[in-house]
């Protein structure tokens, strides 16, 4: 339970450190070299690879190497871990690999650099193309055939993912991560690497909501800026037809709707209902695609859409003091009746500078309303007492 007292008094928060660990067994880079580091940026989405990069001022030392480059911890391939310090607790951003060690030498020495590019663990599934048949004898369904994939690496599959389909056998002529999102999209699945295990199911729209972003919320204001877009040009509901290859077999012909839990009180497809013109895409079968297929492919695009109010913004990590996470859920105060209340996170661009830590963020969201809850009952509270502040 969120009180009053709490919610405007936002304690005393450390300022956030960037925390880099490199090696098998991720150990820290050291002093001498973390205080070479100028700048670190990630992207971290749930569609796409995690990416980033680490700018590193390079010094070269009496004997003729350099601090950095010639350290040993910066090679291809070497693993890397990146957390957020918060001094009291740390959460971790990324794990992944350097996929590119740059260095940089101006004509001024004195401005060397070393930049790391890098990439998540899904990049050591992007090194083989592989051409294979699953379930050609026994049916196999997508996670399984996931389990597969991953398991040479060492990764561990979340517990909570999805089955997916196992309808029939499948070609791969690919890369494995290339294939397992090909699996991802035709599912409608969220396939997420992170802190050593793979998510491949649904959006995780239940469960509790991460810290919330503070708008417009006096002392315990964390949110620098954010915009929202509330988009009407999408559909609410699919339709497909699949004509069976068999002789005489009448055409299925189905629409879809969005089955995915709403976030908030009132979803969008609500409103505009009474045009008398709804608003439906349709999709045709491509291929040899089967009615199973065809089917599931049209409610992830109509779920998928259904996600169309959408929220840009950042917000101060230190006084945040979390890592906002992709692949979960957020609550947003501050910003009233309509637009507060639970979104989904997207994506999110961390950057470490001298300025700070930053967050800068990507929501979506397919209802507006707040729901109930102690962040909502105190949203009104929290944003007119901000005023005297």
């Amino acid at each position: 339970m969120v009180s009053l007292s709490a919610l405007l008094d936002p304690g005393f928060n450390q300022p956030a450190s960037c925390l880099i660990e490199v090696g098998t067994d991720f150990n820290d880079i050291g002093a001498e070299i973390a205080n070479l580091v100028t700048a670190v940026d990630l992207t971290v989405a749930r569609t796409e690879a995690a990416t980033g990069t680490i700018t590193i001022e390079d010094r070269r030392k009496e004997d003729g190497k350099w601090v950095a480059a010639d350290s040993g911890l910066f090679t291809r391939w070497a693993p890397i871990k990146i957390s957020a310090d918060f001094q009291t607790h740390t959460e971790e951003i990324f794990r992944g690999f350097i996929t590119e060690p740059k260095p940089v030498y101006p004509n001024s020495r004195g401005e060397t650099t070393l930049e790391l590019s890098v990439q998540d663990e899904s990049s050591a599934l992007d090194r083989e193309q592989m051409r294979t048949v699953w379930g050609e004898d026994a049916p196999m369904s997508d996670l399984d055939i996931l389990g597969e994939l991953v398991s040479p690496l060492g990764l561990s599959v979340a517990s909570d993912s999805g089955q997916g389909q196992s309808s029939r056998a499948l070609s791969q002529d690919a890369t494995p991560i290339v294939f397992l999102r090909e699996r991802a999209n035709a599912n409608g699945y969220d396939l997420i690497f992170s802190e050593g295990e793979v998510y491949f199911g649904p959006k995780r729209l239940d469960g509790e909501a991460q810290a919330a972003i503070m708008v417009y919320a006096g002392k315990s204001t964390n949110c620098l800026s954010l915009e929202i877009n509330d988009d009407g040009q999408r559909p609410d509901a699919v339709r497909f037809d699949h004509a069976p290859q068999e002789d005489g077999a009448e055409t299925v012909t189905e629409t879809v709707s969005a089955d995915v839990p709403e976030l908030g009180q009132t979803p969008v497809a609500a409103e505009g209902a009474d045009l008398g013109t709804p608003s439906v895409w349709r999709v045709s079968k491509e291929g040899d695609e089967t009615e199973e297929e065809l089917r599931a492919r049209a409610q992830a695009l109509v779920n998928e859409h259904s996600f169309r109010i959408t929220a840009n913004g950042e917000i101060d990590g230190s006084l945040y003091g979390h890592v906002l996470k992709v692949g979960r859920t957020v609550t947003v105060d501050g910003t009233g009746e309509r637009y507060g209340g639970v979104y989904f996170v997207d994506k999110v661009m961390h950057a470490f500078s001298p300025d700070g830590y930053r967050q800068r963020f990507e929501l979506m969201r397919n209802a507006t309303g707040e729901t109930d809850g102690p962040l909502g009952a105190l949203s009104a509270a929290a944003s007119a007492i901000s005023a005297v502040f």
